[in-house]
């Protein structure tokens, strides 16, 4: 880790010099030119709205310092505590990807999401950096470089790496590693002088090694509480290791037929993840395996593998007009799912090159062939006044989406029903601790929503209502039965209501930018979400130094009701229901200093400032034995450059 962190800065401190040394050969007068004005994003989605007009990068202020921003999801998660580990949005969502789905969704919020990546528009070259360093290990590093070879052609490559150290558990100071991930990519945005054909293309690969502790492990007569005020306290694994990685490809052209008014398109989308745990050691100094359920292969190690692949092809006609958009489309997925598990019986043998290699049994396969048909319509008066429907079927199956939404100034009305499989992890599993087959009915979904946005002078309110009808359910069992961290469906109803609504007031140099979420879960309670949710900030804003720099100050607040934070099972990468730990309310509560200077974003923030304050807990749990991060001192930054 303290290699990661060395490469990091000298990366960061040779892509500062380098452009530098480059700055200095430009002249002042081109200095002006150059800037994010210069810089233009445009996404895939707004192509098919119709909206060729690329806008400005993101340079704002704003959140810097939070860390849910750091993510490619910046919504509200449940993780194990730190940065890089698995997590499930905190508040439950409506699944879009009919069909077959993997279901190893715990990495996502961590990899590039390719169907909604920017494409760049730069009229100079353009190198983004990124990087956060925490007291604790934590580590992120981001940089990206584009240009454009042509008026009409831009390219461009990122790298990443996340870091972070172990925080609890008998750690060993010279490999206290908790999460090493790193990610490519490789883009391109061209489109033709008469701009009749377009393509937007996105090379995609990650890899994400999670260390898994199983969480905190109690004496006999402990509470969790206790463990909070000790050090190297006692977990459940010790030799367990997750290991995911990810391949995506995907390319989307457009050519006019007779201008915008009817175009066709098509998208190729190829995707592989594959999902590896492994323990070497099941038994540890007990006479008998710890933490897992049961050893259906092998009592003495755990060596399984998931791998998902799918190509996806889209082919569809489209076109747009002031006052209307359409699109229509034939999509077909093709894909493999397969498990294999290495069994007590695993045989080493010697292959053609004399090297070992070894039988697996107990391994399955299934083939994916879906077909779908689809499309959206929408009619806009204004940004702010329109009516637009869309829908998705699966042919020769049950799986639908139909959504119809309405906006008008600042209301906004939503019905959406569907009708989706479960995923395939919840379908089939076949490992050294878990084997089901299961033939569940799809799950069925009636959603409700409505949205009330204004602006009235310096407050801004927003609030939203949503009311869920779910039917046969699938999800992942408490112990109760016996089938702990096992799928189950229900075969009532699940009735959910999400409210939230968000006060921003800003007075003179003052903010103060308040959220409250609230939800009831009805019927068969098979979801579990905190009651309620805080997320408040205050601070103030100014410009100093005859406006050389920009300043904002502050602190942040996040706080929960006490509820029964599902459980997380590391070896399928599965959140699970549990009845037995109660993560209680606490508020956590953030320092900050955020700093604008030109093309560089600086922060400096105390995390969880609360728990050096003798008198306050001694900290916090996110997900049942799994401590949250005590205080740590985090220093992070984003510079652009524009030659």
């Amino acid at each position: 880790m303290n290699c990661i962190k060395r490469i990091a800065a000298a990366i960061i401190i040779w892509a500062a010099t380098a452009n530098l040394a480059q700055a200095q050969i430009i002249d002042d007068s081109t200095k002006a030119i150059y800037g994010s004005a210069t810089t233009l994003i445009i996404r895939e989605a707004d192509i098919f709205k119709g909206n060729l007009t690329p806008v400005r990068i993101d340079t704002a202020l704003t959140n810097l310092q939070s860390i849910r921003h750091w993510y490619y999801d910046s919504s509200l998660y449940q993780d194990l505590g730190n940065i890089g580990t698995a997590s499930q949005p905190l508040f439950w969502r409506m699944p879009t990807v009919l069909g077959a789905r993997l279901g190893r969704n715990a990495f996502d919020r961590y990899a590039v999401n390719t169907a909604t990546v920017e494409f760049y528009d730069t009229k100079s070259p353009h190198t983004f950096l990124n990087y956060v360093q925490g007291g604790l290990g934590e580590s992120i590093f981001r940089t990206k470089h584009t240009r454009n070879i042509g008026p009409n052609w831009n390219v461009g490559i990122g790298y990443e790496r996340l870091g972070s150290e172990r925080q609890f558990g008998q750690v060993d100071p010279s490999d206290n590693a908790l999460v090493s991930h790193y990610g490519l990519q490789a883009f391109t945005h061209y489109f033709s002088k008469n701009d009749r054909y377009r393509i937007m293309a996105i090379y995609a690969h990650t890899s994400h090694d999670h260390i898994e502790s199983g969480g905190v492990q109690p004496k006999p007569g402990q509470s969790p509480k206790e463990l909070l005020s000790l050090t190297g306290q006692p977990v459940w694994l010790s030799t367990a290791v997750t290991d995911e990685k990810r391949t995506s490809i995907r390319a989307t052209q457009w050519y006019k037929l007779i201008g915008p008014g009817l175009q066709l398109y098509h998208t190729v989308d190829a995707f592989d993840q594959a999902n590896k745990f492994t323990d070497v050691d099941l038994k540890g100094k007990k006479d008998s395996i710890v933490f897992y359920p049961r050893a259906l292969l092998d009592t003495a190690l755990t060596q399984d593998n998931a791998l998902y692949w799918q190509v996806e092809n889209t082919f569809g006609l489209m076109g747009s007009t002031k006052y209307f958009v359409y699109r229509a489309y034939a999509k077909r997925r093709d894909g493999e799912y397969r498990l294999r598990a290495r069994g007590a019986n695993y045989v080493p043998t010697r292959g053609i090159n004399d090297s070992l290699t070894g039988v697996y049994i107990g391994g399955t396969n299934r083939t994916i062939k879906d077909n779908f048909i689809g499309g959206e319509a929408q009619f806009r008066l204004r940004n702010d006044i329109y009516v637009t429907t869309n829908a998705e079927f699966m042919l020769g199956e049950g799986d639908y989406l139909i959504n119809a939404q309405a906006r008008y100034k600042f209301l906004t009305v939503r019905q959406t029903r569907a009708s989706y499989s479960p995923t395939l992890t919840q379908q089939l599993v076949q490992s050294n601790h878990f084997a089901w087959n299961n033939d569940f009915e799809n799950i069925t979904s009636n959603q409700t929503a409505a949205v009330l946005e204004s602006q009235i002078r310096n407050h801004f309110l927003s609030g939203q209502v949503q009311f869920t009808n779910l039917r046969n359910y699938v999800y992942y069992q408490d112990s109760l039965n016996g089938d702990w961290a096992q799928p189950a469906q229900v075969s009532g109803n699940t009735d959910l209501l999400q409210v939230s609504f968000r006060h921003r007031m800003q007075l003179k140099f003052f903010v103060l930018d308040n959220t409250v979420f609230y939800n009831a879960v009805g019927g068969n309670e098979v979801i579990r979400m905190p009651e309620w949710y805080v997320l408040s900030k205050a601070y103030v804003q100014t410009p100093m130094f005859k406006s050389a720099i920009f300043v904002q100050a502050g602190v942040e607040m996040n706080w929960h009701s006490s509820y029964f934070a599902d459980g997380y099972m590391p070896v399928t990468q599965q959140f699970h229901l549990q009845n037995s730990f109660n993560v209680t309310r606490y508020p956590t509560l953030d320092l900050f200093l955020n700093t604008d200077i030109k093309n560089l974003n600086i922060f400096l923030k105390l995390s969880h400032v609360n728990n050096v304050v003798n008198s306050w807990e001694p900290g916090y749990y996110t997900t049942p034995n799994y401590i949250a991060n005590p205080f740590s001192f985090l220093f992070g930054l984003k510079w652009n450059f524009y030659d």
